[in-house]
């Protein structure tokens, strides 16, 4: 493959020159979209200032190498662009970043050309979900704002990395999920076992027990919920035996990963340590990194970030909790389940950032859907609004 560092001799606004054509297509599917929608203004506003984000990220917020699996998409897309790597060999090698990297060669996009290239293919996806979410009538007045500002999303969407794809089929795996379509929504299960397994793990009994229980008409239950939550402590506690030392083992792999010690992890000792953090580590793995755990300014800005976040999950489920707590203890489950599954496993914090916002999206997102949050305050003057008529 042709060395891929020729476009670094063009400088910093030269490299991002060779983009535009890329820039510009995001652009064009927001005015086109939008016009076809009668999607309101300020939200295409926002959506157009995505679009620059990917210009304005590495190298500027923080240097590329800071998440440095960016340059192994970029390449791997190029090898399948230039036929070095077929793409059917890409989907079959059992490498998490040659099949991610197929699926970014199959978008109808330039090649990319640099590492923040993938950013704008990233980009794309963010707002053709938008655009889904909008004519599904998923979102509210709550969870399209959460959606449109909250910061790690509009951080992780315009990088060059493979979280973007796994948000994009895991939210669409739910919104067919939702409207009983079980085909498509199990199709796009599969992109997300390959891309990243460990989110299918999660994702397909959730999606199954969406089926099972009619989740968004009828709810799961708060007695049903608490059985399932019983079964999975007994699961857990069984599975010990087998499951610890694989637990520690990907807990010291990530941690090495992150650039961490592997002497200075700490492990999983027995059957009750492993039940204390399984319940324990998923509300620390949702709430780091705290103030005083930031290492460097990014950090810093992700902890104030937590804080904002946390608060808006409170009022979103307290709210829930008021109108439909049968519904809300579906999401629960799930937020519970996902987070300690990571919870486990995740020590580094920015890796906990970047993996943990698609479970806080998708929880924003659905339970103000199924339990129709659309202010996160009483209002004192509550005029009649049909729950089914589109946000404005």
């Amino acid at each position: 493959m042709t060395d891929l560092n020729w476009i670094y001799s063009y400088g910093f606004l030269g490299i991002r020159l060779f983009d535009l054509p890329s820039f510009l297509m995001c652009l064009l599917l927001i005015v086109i979209a939008g016009y076809k929608f009668k999607v309101p203004s300020n939200y295409q506003v926002i959506l157009a200032l995505h679009c620059f984000l990917p210009f304005v990220l590495n190298d500027v917020l923080f240097s590329t190498s800071y998440m440095g699996d960016q340059f192994r998409y970029w390449r791997g897309v190029n090898a399948i662009r230039t036929g070095d790597i077929g793409i059917m060999e890409a989907l079959t090698s059992g490498e998490n970043v040659l099949q991610a990297s197929a699926f970014f060669a199959l978008m109808p996009f330039p090649t990319p050309v640099s590492a923040i290239s993938l950013g704008f293919y990233n980009t794309f996806l963010y707002i053709v979900l938008f655009f889904v979410l909008y004519v599904k009538n998923i979102f509210t007045k709550v969870s399209v704002w959460f959606y449109l500002l909250f910061p790690s999303v509009a951080l992780y969407t315009a990088l060059s990395l493979r979280e973007t794809p796994i948000f994009f089929f895991m939210i669409l795996s739910i919104v067919f999920a939702r409207e009983s379509k079980f085909i498509k929504s199990a199709l796009c299960t599969i992109p997300v076992y390959l891309i990243k397994f460990q989110n299918f793990y999660i994702l397909a009994p959730i999606v199954l027990m969406y089926f099972i229980f009619n989740v968004a008409k009828k709810g799961m239950g708060l007695v049903k919920a608490l059985i399932i939550g019983a079964i999975s402590l007994a699961a857990l506690l069984l599975s010990a035996p087998v499951a610890i030392p694989l637990v520690n083992k990907f807990r010291v792999a990530m941690f090495v990963e992150d650039g961490g010690d592997p002497d200075k992890i700490s492990l999983i000792s027995g059957a009750s340590d492993f039940v204390f953090q399984g319940l324990t580590s998923g509300l620390y793995f949702l709430s780091k990194p705290f103030v005083w755990e930031a290492s460097n300014g990014l950090q810093l800005l992700q902890s104030f970030e937590n804080l904002f976040i946390l608060a808006i999950l409170f009022l979103i489920t307290r709210k829930a909790w008021l109108k439909s707590p049968d519904k809300l203890a579906f999401w629960l489950l799930f937020m519970v389940l996902s987070m300690s599954v990571y919870g486990l496993v995740v020590a580094n914090y920015g890796t906990a950032v970047r993996y943990r916002y698609v479970f806080v999206v998708i929880y924003v997102l659905f339970v103000c859907a199924d339990c129709e949050i659309r202010t996160l305050f009483e209002n004192k003057n509550p005029s009649k609004q049909n729950p089914s008529t589109k946000i404005d």
